[in-house]
């Protein structure tokens, strides 16, 4: 199995380590994202390092690939001139026949048996670059004659897909906005990897976000990530996926002693502490008082935990958040969080805990002992859903379950 790498490290890291050569990847874009501007970066490295370009483009004029090549100081200019990449215009006859200066040009882009028997002639430009293809094709206006030739035209990818497949590794880029959730769910299935794009606004601010959803490779991440476009093209931000993963294998001291992680300076200690601590507060003040001293203490360490990286990271709604919370949540030794449920519109949301470190310490103690657990949720949720947030151990490893549950409750009309 041969790996190719993106030219991003970031990239790479999400996508476990890069892409199978002859693995086909769907990318999805959608208005506003600048995603269009991904696969031409990564094309870019790939046939800097030897490898072949095709873009085939009906999406847009190939003039504009041409000034984003010289914004971004890419080379696609003169791998053209070298005739190590060459660009198929399917864009300039879309709305009629129109005069053009382009080499390869489709004249007929929306009649669906053309455009597969272009795309077959194709192959026989490419084959002396068998094994070391690097394609991009955008597609999305393939949809604007979808009516009655949907079938023709998700076949037309199917093939597609598959003879490219045969000389190396190509992009299909569509914005999911031409396509409906059938559609969308039937290309996710046929191709190896996938990734989104994604935009949304809060407070008058757009955050653009990138996401692996699918990947051959086991240790893919498929964390939302957000992503920033640079002199240089889309920068990706995967501080906290590096951190987690680099503490993961090996936690080191830092110089003088310090670790710092989001900003915070951090310390381990021995899970018995806490337990301890918490038997403590429970002896002296009572079981209810105690407990909720526990769950205040929670509250306060998860407000300026999770507070610093919401303003970090800019994640605007929980569901994002959730993905990097737990994998904080889990770093930090704090067990191994899930969502079970995720319904915002009736105010619900369901969370396991499994190695709870302090209630697998009063395992079948008879009693409720996440209150500590139960305090970190309820800050964390109430980052996004305002303080009338309800936060309840339904489930409990010290009351003999098998694992912790909480039940987190707020109004229905909080919306994120």
């Amino acid at each position: 199995m041969e790996l190719i790498v993106s030219g991003m490290r970031d990239l790479d890291l999400l996508l476990g380590g890069g892409f199978i050569r002859d693995s086909p990847v769907l990318l999805l874009t959608e208005t506003g994202t600048m995603g269009e501007l991904l696969p031409l970066q990564i094309l870019n490295h790939r046939v800097q390092n030897g490898d072949y370009g095709l873009i085939f483009d009906l999406d847009f004029p190939p003039v504009r690939i041409r000034e984003w090549s010289k914004s971004f100081n890419w080379n696609l200019q003169s791998f053209e001139n070298e005739e190590r990449l060459f660009i198929v215009d399917g864009f300039t006859n879309l709305y009629g026949q129109l005069p053009t200066e382009e080499k390869h040009v489709v004249e007929n882009p929306r009649d669906i048996v053309y455009l597969d028997s272009y795309l077959y002639d194709l192959m026989s430009l490419i084959e002396e670059h068998k094994n070391k293809l690097f394609g991009v094709l955008f597609l999305s206006n393939a949809f604007l004659t979808k009516g009655q030739q949907l079938d023709k035209i998700i076949n037309l990818i199917y093939k597609t897909r598959i003879t490219l497949s045969q000389y190396g590794l190509s992009v299909f880029v569509f914005n999911r906005g031409m396509m409906d959730e059938k559609t969308l769910s039937t290309l996710e299935h046929a191709f190896d990897y996938v990734i989104e794009l994604k935009v949304t606004e809060q407070e008058k601010r757009f955050q653009k976000y990138l996401r692996v959803t699918k990947s051959p490779l086991i240790n893919y991440v498929s964390d939302p990530v957000p992503y920033e476009v640079v002199p240089s093209g889309i920068s990706l931000r995967t501080e906290i996926i590096r951190e987690f993963e680099g503490w993961k294998h090996n936690a080191k001291m830092m110089q003088n002693g310090v670790i710092d992680f989001l900003g915070l300076r951090m310390f381990f200690i021995p899970a018995e502490v806490s337990p301890l601590l918490f038997k403590m507060l429970i002896e002296k003040y009572d079981y209810e008082a105690g407990c909720n001293l526990i769950q205040s203490l929670g509250e306060k360490l998860a407000n300026i935990l999770f507070k610093n990286f919401a303003n970090l990271f800019k994640f605007n709604n929980f569901k994002d958040a959730s993905t990097i919370y737990t994998r904080i949540a889990t770093l930090m030794g704090l067990g191994q969080f899930s969502i079970q449920q995720y319904n915002p519109e009736n105010g619900v949301i369901r969370i396991r805990i499994e190695n709870s470190p302090v209630c697998t310490r009063f395992k079948n103690l008879g009693k409720e002992m996440g209150a500590f657990m139960g305090g970190i949720i309820q800050s964390m949720v109430g980052i996004y859903f305002g303080p009338k947030i309800n936060c309840k151990e339904v489930k409990c490893i010290a009351k003999g379950d098998e694992y912790c549950e909480y039940l987190v409750t707020f109004p229905p009309e909080e919306k994120e």
